[in-house]
C-alpha cells in the first residue's frame, strides 16, 4: 500500500518535474483529470485510485517539493475506533514483542 502510494506520488512529481514553466495550469503533465476545487491558486485533483493531490505552483524556483499528508489522525477515526492512531503511533516507535525495534528494521 505505501509503496503503491510513493510510486504514485513519484510518478505524479516526475510527470510535472518535466513540464516546462511556462505553460498554463491546465497544460500541465497532459493529465486528464478535471480539478475538484482550487481555492487561491492551490488547485486539487482526485486520482482514480482516491488519492487526493493539491497543486501549487511556485515558478519563482527551479524545483519541485512534495508534502504526504496522511488522514488517520483521532479526527479520522469512526465510531468504535478511538484509540487506533495511538495505538499506531506506538507500534511505529515502540515496536511490538515481535519487533521490538521498528526503526532498525525500516
Amino acid at each position: 500500500m505505501v509503496a503503491r502510494l510513493f510510486g504514485a506520488l513519484g510518478a505524479v512529481a516526475l510527470t510535472l518535474s518535466t513540464v516546462p514553466l511556462g505553460l498554463a495550469a491546465d497544460q500541465q503533465a497532459g493529465l486528464d483529470l478535471e480539478p475538484v476545487t482550487a481555492v487561491e491558486g492551490i488547485t486539487e485533483y482526485q486520482l482514480d485510485n482516491g488519492l487526493r493531490v493539491l497543486l501549487f505552483p511556485d515558478r519563482s524556483r527551479p524545483q519541485i517539493t512534495v508534502n504526504m499528508t496522511y488522514m488517520v489522525g483521532s479526527r479520522h477515526e469512526g465510531y468504535g475506533e478511538t484509540g487506533m492512531a495511538h495505538l499506531l503511533e506506538h507500534m511505529l516507535f515502540m515496536g511490538t514483542p515481535g519487533h521490538p525495534d521498528i526503526m532498525q528494521e525500516l
